[in-house]
Order: C-alpha cells, then structure tokens, then sequence
C-alpha cells in the first residue's frame, strides 16, 4: 500500500513537471527565411507534441541588417509570444544564435530555460568561410592579411555578418570598430559594471545551454566557434583553442564559466553535415536536439 502511494506521488510528480506550458521559439540564420526551417518545425511537433514557432523577422536581404538594430526589434515579439508559455526553448540556427544570445542578455525576467545553439559561430568568425575558399582561390590569403581592414569600418559593419567577425591579431581594432559582438561578450571596458552583471545574470537564468556542431561545417571558421572554441592571439599562425581556454570563459566575461561549472552546458558533436545540413537533418536532430527535449515532452 506504502509503495502504492508513493508511486502515484512520484507519478504526480512527473505529470507536474510536464504539464506546465512549453514551446519552442526558432530564430532563423542569415540570408535565408524562416520558412526555410519548416522541416525542422515538423520533424519536433511530429517527435514531442511541443509547438514550435519560427520567427517572421528579418527574412532574406533583410537578414544582413545590423544586428544590434535586430535584438530590440525581435524581442518583443518574442516576448509575446513567450507569454503563452512557463518555459520556453530557445533554438537559434546560425547568426539566429547570436541573436537569441543577444534577446537572453537582455531580457531580464525571461522565461527560457534551454537555449540550443544549432551550427551557431558563438565566439564569432575568422577568415574566410571554408566553402567560398572553394570558388575564390584568393579569397584565403586575402582574409589572412587584409580583409579585416575593409570589415572593421563603418560601411563593413553595416552587414550582419560581419558584426561578429573577430580578428584576434586587431584585437584592439575589433573593440573600436565592432558595435554589437563585443558588447554581446561583455568585452568593452568602457561599458559599466552594472549594465555587466545585468547581462550575465540574464544569461545564467538558462537551466541549460546546449551547442550542436561538427568538424565538416563549411561556412564557420573555426567551426569550434560552434562550441564556443577560437583561434589563439596568434591568429592563423597559432592553432585553435577549446572554450575552457578561451578569454571569453576564463574571465566568465558573461557567465559562460559559471554556467559550465554548475552542469549547464551540452556539447553535441555531430561531424558529416555542411552548415546547411544543420538546419533539419534527422539523425542530428535525433541524436542531438531530441534527447534535450524529452523531459518537455507532454504527458
């Protein structure tokens, strides 16, 4: 009888815990359009019975607009539709991570507990990507020695996707040139502590943060970036570090130490997919996103 009860009480239990309301919100990459992630709407309302939601903003050519101008123009639209929900999923595929990152940092009583960031260059990019070095046999040597001289001005960090373009050898001319990366990572020194703990205190709101990607990414360069990983100061000419050794989580600049620390971070490694692939493939997402969403699963 004693064991009776205590199995309906866990039962209740775990029918508590998933009765409360969870959706998913999906913010899309650039130059491509929400309705490009339909597949991979379906696949998790097929798999769990969660609702996702694809954000309508930005779509396309309008996806290259600064992203410091995109953060506050989507978060209230976020917001709206998290207000439906206890808990929210945050999905960000590509420069979509970034900006789900962004809307984290500054939301201060949000309601996202995981935060998946698919294919998404968290610590930035450098250099060229893999797949244009392809059909640009110059384009190597050209980022290896000059580029960031054209990408840190005014008229370069009007693209989105230059906006976390990160040349550790100009580390100085990043923080001078680069409006929205570096207030992301809480790196400006001239930003008050205040406004800092803010952010990070938003962030480690997250339960759990989990970072999904693999060595054949063709676009982000380094694709450790996935993972927070980076190039040394030393640039190309010195080799790439895992995220424990990066400044980022050394100096726990926005929390990413502590969260780590606490059991918050998930790596998922899935090698064999281009950056595009990453956006539905099915035995990634069943290797990598479905085993994040079990216990959001309603009973």
């Amino acid at each position: 009888m004693i064991l009776l009860l205590f199995s309906i009480f866990l039962s209740g239990i775990v029918r508590g815990a998933n009765s409360q309301k969870v959706g998913i919100i999906h913010m899309h990459g650039v130059l491509e359009g929400y309705f490009d992630h339909n597949n991979f709407e379906k696949f998790i309302e097929r798999e769990t019975g969660i609702p996702v939601h694809l954000l309508d903003a930005y779509n396309y050519a309008a996806s290259v607009t600064p992203m410091q101008y995109q953060v506050p123009d989507i978060l209230p639209r976020v917001k709206k539709i998290a207000s439906q929900y206890d808990k929210v999923i945050a999905v960000g595929y590509s420069q979509g991570g970034l900006i789900w990152r962004g809307m984290i940092e500054e939301w201060d009583d949000h309601n996202v507990e995981l935060f998946i960031s698919l294919a998404s260059p968290q610590h930035g990019v450098y250099g060229a990507p893999p797949l244009a070095e392809n059909f640009i046999p110059f384009l190597d040597w050209y980022s290896r020695t000059t580029i960031y001289k054209a990408l840190y001005t005014f008229l370069g960090q009007s693209f989105a996707l230059f906006n976390y373009y990160l040349d550790p050898t100009h580390y100085d001319m990043y923080l001078d040139s680069v409006v929205f990366f570096p207030d992301l990572n809480n790196e400006l020194p001239g930003v008050a502590e205040e406004e800092k703990e803010r952010k990070k205190r938003n962030f480690l709101k997250l339960r759990k943060l989990a970072l999904i990607g693999g060595a054949t990414e063709d676009v982000i360069d380094p694709w450790q970036s996935t993972m927070f990983g980076f190039y040394t100061d030393e640039g190309f000419e010195g080799e790439v570090i895992p995220m424990e050794e990066t400044k980022l989580y050394k100096e726990d600049l926005f929390g990413l130490k502590t969260l780590d620390e606490r059991g918050g971070i998930v790596k998922c490694r899935y090698d064999g997919l281009t950056h595009l692939q990453f956006r539905d493939n099915q035995d990634m997402l069943r290797t990598c996103i479905l085993p994040l969403l079990q216990s959001y699963i309603p009973q």
